[in-house]
């Protein structure tokens, strides 16, 4: 605790020894400066809370004192949260019933329509949108619409619509979502991400990035999908492959760092189950990834061999985000991700259906970790960050979620 971390400092550090013994009389007293280097020292978003709850000096402190972005939170649709890198639960009532989220904002779905919600938010921010069902599709040919226009406020969401995946955008307070549908192109869309200003979406088939520039209606003031164009085409080889024994899915994740573009490739090695009914296991035996970075001069993926000593990247479909770790002592490189949930079929320590029990774990020892796993870029090494955690599976699945921070 923050306690502690305090002792530890003022035993290491003369000058704030000697500080403290001439002026506080509380804890409450301690300087403003030797506050922040005891915050800088709590990784856990809850435990900077908890400082900031002790007395209102320190809650000053949590709120002046410039502080890089906490870990995030590992949330489960029941409301049961983890703040990383710890492993003990406690509840979140906000966060119970999500559906999806992405950064710091939970969606919640009913009949009705959707919203948004902040959970770190003192006040509830609440952002009410259209349900998915009501949407205005837009046809073009070969004539597309020019002029792009930002929303500030712009909602933009991934979903299949007449068939076919679909990109919709909105706009807290609208009446319905607007997408457009190209006649002559047909990606399945399976992540987005906004650069630099600008909405991009991936294809899940090759990895062809495409810009998705949007304007505003002048009569209603809702924004609409104006065009959407290749930028840079993909090379990568099929999404899955399969024999009768075992499958290999392939996904990919748009991410930025440090104003680049970033492709992760995450290539899932999966059993089938022994009755051959192509029904995959829940957990993938072997997680495999690489990185590449978006060329938009050169229209193409260049492979990068790492994302920095520094850095960890937290993977999430629609919302993949870099964390910097270096000033909390952690090992950088490496990318935290999150499995399905629980296999039912699949004991720790017993033979599965195929026969694979601990004999084999030199192959199959990634079933034998918990559904959160951290994958080191530097020798491909899996490990296993919360031993003790692990969720069924349900329709909403296990999110990160990012409290707000400074950088």
């Amino acid at each position: 605790m923050a306690i502690v971390a305090l002792f530890s400092l003022l035993a290491s550090c003369r000058t704030l020894h000697v500080a403290w013994k001439r002026a506080p009389q509380s804890w409450s007293d301690i300087p403003l400066e030797l506050a922040g280097l005891v915050l800088c020292r709590l990784p856990a978003h809850v435990d900077r809370v908890r400082f900031a709850a002790v007395c209102p000096q320190w809650r000053v402190a949590a709120r002046e004192v410039p502080l890089s972005p906490p870990l995030p939170l590992l949330a489960l649709p029941d409301g049961t949260v983890y703040s990383l890198p710890k492993s003990e639960p406690f509840s979140l009532p906000a966060c119970a019933g999500y559906t999806d989220a992405c950064s710091n904002w939970l969606l919640f779905s009913q009949e009705d329509g959707c919203f948004l919600r902040d959970p770190f938010s003192n006040a509830t921010v609440t952002l009410t949108l259209p349900p998915l069902s009501q949407v205005r599709v837009r046809y073009v040919g070969d004539e597309l619409g020019s002029g792009s226009t930002m929303s500030p406020n712009l909602i933009a969401a991934s979903i299949w619509f007449q068939e076919s995946s679909q990109i919709a955008v909105c706009q807290p307070g609208a009446t319905s979502w607007w997408s457009m549908m190209h006649l002559d192109v047909h990606p399945i869309f399976c992540d987005l991400t906004f650069h630099q200003g600008k909405l991009y979406a991936l294809d899940h088939h090759q990895g062809d990035l495409f810009s998705v520039d949007t304007s505003i209606d002048h009569n209603t003031g809702d924004p609409w999908i104006s065009q959407i164009w290749r930028v840079i085409s993909g090379v990568f080889d099929q999404f899955i492959t399969a024999t009768p024994s075992y499958g290999v899915l392939k996904m990919l994740y748009l991410a930025e760092l440090h104003g680049r573009l970033l492709i992760v490739r995450r290539s899932m090695n999966r059993r089938f189950k022994a009755s051959l009914t192509l029904e995959l296991a829940a957990r993938s035996w072997m997680n495999e990834f690489e990185v590449f970075e978006g060329d938009f001069e050169q229209s193409q993926w260049s492979r990068v061999t790492t994302i920095g000593d520094d850095q960890v990247l937290f993977l999430e479909r629609g919302c993949c985000k870099f964390v910097c770790v270096s000033q909390y002592k952690m090992q950088g490189d490496r990318i935290f991700l999150l499995e399905d949930g629980d296999d039912d079929d699949l004991e720790n320590g017993d033979d599965d259906d195929l026969g694979n029990g601990d004999g084999d774990g030199s192959q199959y020892y990634e079933e034998r970790l918990g559904p959160c796993k951290v994958f080191n870029i530097r020798d491909s090494k899996v490990s296993d960050p919360l031993p003790t955690v692990s969720w069924k599976h349900s329709p909403a699945r296990a999110t990160w979620l990012f409290p707000p921070g400074q950088e």
